[in-house]
């Protein structure tokens, strides 16, 4: 057997071994489902080098070689090859140093590495002369959108930041937390940028919501800017991308839906990382796009560096390099000589994707363990949920994962979201773009083969699958907020065939046509503001009433120009050192008081004075600390938003 031969057919058995294997995790072995993954990635992997060793027989030898392209252009080979060696350093130097060690200089040369592996796919200056020149005359001959996006993304951040330090009016313990996480990541040495830190979430994340607070100010606002910034950059890529895919009109329409849409305003004005994934996945995969497009290595570059960098944001963003890989697996299948064309194209994307996320790739080589640690606690397989439903509940596994399905599916017109992340009274689209949104993803379907839906189709499929279907309590909406772009999408795709078919049967005008998408799309943007600072606000919902309770206690203790100590009954129902009154109350001074019998209470320092605060649950504990500490005010304080006792305050002045 010749030697080509005996690889192709190494490669068909391990294939099919593999995925026959893959098959039995997934069928008898569901608490390993990560386990059948990995085969049948494997299997996946192997049946793709097949086709193209197949295709590249049939089609003679590939018109690419890396060794040709590293004559052609040294300087730029260098320049990558710099980049990363630099970031491998980078990674390197984390790794050995110790925690409380300055990692400024480890930031700065992670930083240089990635400049400089991107310098490699730069433009020269007579290229970028012409593009300036080119991007002129555009710009002269698209004057009035031009002015329009500007208007549109005004107005988007107008409503991302418009009250930002009371709405939400909550700040919950998890944003508190993330803010005291920046802080910390910027007080004294600049702490390892390239590790984990709390809930295993990247050291990254806190550092730049740090940095907010060190531009905006160390407030709630100044905390949640920099989550309104991102959510306005995504409106803006999302319609770059759609302006790709689809033309100017669904552009337009799509970018409208998001930069009104309920569920994506809420998570642009929250101080975690959630939010970014909107931004990842719409810039990606334009880049993307713009690359396959023109040709050019450098939109494969900086698809690969925003790909990269989403590892560092939440976990939900490293979905998007798997959607790249599908979507790319499935064009190399369909297209002939796709790969030929634009394979080293591929490897710049590759390459990039590991200058910027190797340093933390390598954290995760010696750390395994935080490497699935978020996707475990939510997951229905690791977390055991599934085995544990299906003997309370007695019902199969299939029917559990058709109900999981079913909340999924149905969350963006009928199921509510259960969580105290957002907890609206609606579903996570409005009524109008409910409607709008089924038509447009039945559309896609129907026309799935086109490369733009089936793009679209595996982002919102795999985001559903993986966000919601196989994690514990769907629709928990901070899970899906990657998908929130696609959401947008299929909503204007809809909107677009309601107008096409509207055109069509009924012969009208373009102009009454437009005058009514534009009637719509204003109901649309009305019924969601109405409803988010309306009616959503003043329900004080969000982070749940322990939010509630520690936001309005933080907000009474700093306007108090005074010593006192607060001694807190609050545990085991929340603890001083909640997340919300680490942030908020920072800098005065307070201790936990045990609940009785669980220790004995702290003596209280009259001459600083004392607050004594409780939680609704431990208020029967009030009259014995004013008998033990007499001629103290007491006031009790009710939820404006549904009159329930927040919490009683026992005040004795120094």
């Amino acid at each position: 057997m010749k030697p080509e031969h005996r690889i192709t057919g190494f490669l068909l058995v391990a294939g099919l071994a593999c995925g026959l294997v893959g098959q039995f995790y997934f069928a008898y072995r569901l608490e390993y489902v990560w386990d059948g993954a990995l085969f049948w990635a494997v299997s996946v992997l192997a049946f793709g080098l097949l086709m193209w060793r197949v295709r590249r027989r049939e089609q003679g030898r590939a018109r690419w070689g890396v060794a040709r392209l590293v004559r052609r252009h040294p300087i730029a080979a260098l320049a990558a090859a710099g980049g990363i060696c630099l970031s491998a350093v980078a990674g390197r130097r984390a790794l050995q140093r110790p925690a409380n060690a300055d990692y400024t200089d480890v930031l700065a040369l992670w930083l240089v590495g990635v400049a400089v592996f991107l310098s490699a796919f730069a433009p020269s200056p007579f290229a970028v002369k012409r593009w300036l020149s080119r991007l002129r005359g555009s710009a002269r001959r698209n004057r009035t959108e031009l002015v329009a996006a500007a208007a549109l993304l005004l107005a988007a951040l107008s409503v991302r930041t418009f009250g930002l330090e009371h709405i939400p009016a909550n700040l919950s313990g998890d944003e508190g937390t993330w803010a005291m996480e920046g802080l910390s990541m910027l007080e004294g040495p600049l702490d390892n940028p390239f590790a984990t830190r709390w809930f295993a979430f990247p050291s990254m994340s806190f550092l730049v919501w740090g940095l907010s607070m060190r531009t905006f100010g160390e407030s709630v606002a100044g905390v949640r800017a920099v989550s309104a910034l991102i959510g306005t950059a995504s409106v803006c890529s999302t319609l770059l991308l759609a302006r790709q895919l689809w033309g100017r009109r669904v552009a337009w329409f799509g970018a409208l839906a998001l930069a009104f849409g309920h569920y994506h305003l809420h998570f642009s004005r929250l101080a975690v990382n959630n939010i970014v994934d909107s931004l990842i996945a719409s810039l990606a995969f334009y880049l993307l796009v713009r690359g396959l497009r023109s040709g050019r290595s450098v939109f494969f570059a900086l698809a690969g560096a925003v790909l990269g960098a989403g590892w560092y944001g939440y976990f939900g963003a490293r979905l998007v390099g798997i959607i790249v890989v599908l979507f790319l697996a499935w064009r190399i299948l369909v297209v002939d000589e796709f790969l030929a064309r634009n394979g080293h194209q591929l490897l710049v994307l590759l390459l990039s994707a590991l200058v910027v996320a190797g340093p933390l790739l390598l954290h995760y080589a010696h750390h395994p363990a935080g490497l699935t640690e978020g996707f475990d606690r939510v997951s229905i397989f690791a977390s055991g949920w599934l085995r544990r439903e299906t003997e309370i509940t007695g019902r199969s596994a299939a029917s559990l994962l058709l109900q999981q399905l079913w909340k999924s599916i149905s969350a963006f017109n009928y199921t509510l979201d259960p969580t105290f992340w957002y907890r609206p009274r609606v579903p996570l689209l409005d009524f109008v773009s409910g409607i709008l949104f089924i038509l447009g993803l039945v559309w896609c379907i129907a026309r799935r083969n086109w490369p733009a839906n089936g793009l679209l189709l595996l982002w919102f499929w795999a985001a559903l699958i993986t966000g919601w279907v196989i994690t514990e309590n769907p629709p928990s909406s901070q899970r899906m907020v990657i998908a929130t772009p696609a959401l947008a999408l299929l909503v204007a795709l809809g909107l677009d065939r309601m107008l096409w078919f509207g055109g069509w049967l009924l012969e009208t005008q373009l102009a009454r046509r437009l005058v009514f998408v534009g009637a719509l799309l204003g109901t649309i943007a009305g019924l969601n503001l109405g409803y988010y600072f309306l009616v959503y606000t003043p329900t004080r919902v969000y982070g749940n009433p322990t939010a509630e309770m520690t936001t309005h206690l933080a907000r009474y203790l700093r306007c108090q120009d005074d010593s006192s100590v607060v001694y807190f009954h609050g545990p085991p129902f929340v603890y001083w050192d909640f997340g919300t009154l680490r942030f908020m109350a920072r800098g005065i001074a307070g201790v936990d008081v045990p609940p009785p019998g669980e220790g004995a209470p702290p003596e209280a320092d009259l001459e600083r004075g004392a607050r004594f605060v409780f939680h609704p649950a431990r208020i029967e504990e009030l009259s014995g600390v004013q008998t033990r500490y007499p001629g103290g005010i007491e006031t009790r304080v009710s939820s404006r938003a549904d009159g329930e006792l927040l919490y009683a305050i026992y005040e004795i002045e120094p």
